[in-house]
């Protein structure tokens, strides 16, 4: 049980590239990046529903909905924005090169909300090894880039 969140993560990073890889095949299916966002979404949607009915959960008191902080409800925006770069570009970068870039500006951003407390994130504090380790990212991010 030890090692399960890191199989976990692994196989979300698994199921990341394959999601990349259908969606910027449907867009192409679809001639639409719009459509493809549509039909992706509309697809965990019923899953989700599917899996909110199996579990039985209860529905959220809408008083509880209504004071959630504004933010709180980006989470879907946020995630159009990465499939419609994603159903975008793959094509045009290739998946190596797309996945080193994405992944360069998630450790990006992930260092300063750390070093921010930013959202409500635990504050950890930058340091050199981690200035070390995002640089060797962005070059990495780079060289894979490179014609």
């Amino acid at each position: 049980m030890k090692y399960l969140p890191f199989v976990l993560l692994v196989l979300a990073g698994a199921a990341f590239a394959t999601q990349s890889a259908v969606n910027s095949q449907l867009r192409g299916a679809l001639h639409s990046v719009l459509w493809a966002v549509l039909v992706s979404y509309a697809g965990g949607t019923v899953v989700a529903g599917a899996l909110l009915l199996a579990a039985r959960a209860p529905v959220p008191a809408l008083a509880a909905l209504g004071s959630l902080p504004w933010y709180y409800w980006t989470g879907g925006l946020l995630g159009v924005v990465y499939v419609m770069a994603i159903a975008f570009s793959l094509q045009r970068v290739g998946a190596a090169s797309l996945f080193a870039l994405v992944v360069a500006g998630q450790l990006l951003t992930a260092l300063l909300y750390d070093q921010l407390g930013f959202l409500n994130l635990h504050r950890s504090s930058f340091s050199l090894t981690k200035a070390a380790g995002a640089v060797l990212l962005v070059l990495g991010a780079y060289l894979l880039n490179r014609k």
